[in-house]
């Protein structure tokens, strides 16, 4: 798949998943724009395109739950390479507690930059995609937000919105050729999920190298005729 000359936004991308998708796109030539919380995580995931893939990246640090750091991310994008034509929504936090010792302001910032954090970036991406009536959106979601486990109250939550926020995103854009993806994922390995998960085999879980690739597809013109739907990825595990 080719990706030359395009501005792929992916969030999240200091480590893990997000990271593997950054340097997936810049492998193909896109140029990538490289954003999370943490700068010195974004800083070597472009210098890592920058020096060793065809596309080119820059890095800019942002809270997706804060309206005044997206805006500034859609600025700098814009600056730098004057479009963007796919956004991937990978940025999310999870921390498993019952819902009864659930805390609020835990709930809060789950829902703020799982959900919220969604929100904000596809309403500032999505209004540049709808000027220039081209683009695509994929969202990263969890099988999670239809199956139910102890201890993901606020995760589930927040996933489940990201999954009816994205159908109804949708309906409002495709008449401007915007097309709009969700991707239910099970467990992909990644130290993250590593530490957390116990139990299972790390080898039957999404790798993230193949997910990169299935993502790249998902958003690349070969796949135009998946348009506004959920898809569950659950690698090998049932």
């Amino acid at each position: 798949m080719n990706f030359n000359n395009q501005t792929i936004v992916v969030t999240g991308s200091g480590r893990g998943l997000g990271k593997q998708i950054a340097l997936s796109y810049a492998e193909s030539g896109a140029n990538v724009v490289v954003t999370a919380r943490t700068e010195n995580e974004i800083k070597q995931t472009a210098e890592k395109i920058n020096k060793d893939k065809k596309g080119k990246a820059i890095y800019v640090p942002t809270d997706i739950s804060s309206e005044k750091d997206v805006k500034n991310l859609v600025k700098e994008t814009l600056n730098n390479f004057n479009k963007v034509d796919i956004l991937i929504n990978n940025a999310a936090i999870h921390e498993a507690n019952s819902i009864l010792e659930t805390d609020l302001s835990t709930w809060k910032k789950i829902i703020e930059v799982n959900l919220t954090g969604t929100f904000l970036c596809s309403k500032e991406f999505g209004q540049v995609m709808k000027n220039k009536k081209a683009g695509k959106i994929i969202n990263i979601s969890s099988t999670a937000a239809k199956n139910y486990f102890p201890g993901f109250g606020a995760y589930t939550a927040s996933k489940s919105g990201i999954n009816g926020l994205s159908m109804v995103l949708f309906e409002e854009l495709q008449e401007f050729n915007i097309n709009v993806l969700t991707l239910n994922l099970g467990l992909v390995n990644t130290q993250y999920t590593r530490e957390r998960i116990n139990d299972g085999n790390p080898e039957e879980w999404i790798q993230p190298k193949n997910l990169a690739e299935v993502i790249k597809y998902f958003s690349s013109n070969e796949a135009d005729i998946i348009s506004g739907t959920t898809i569950d990825i659950n690698g090998k595990r049932k």
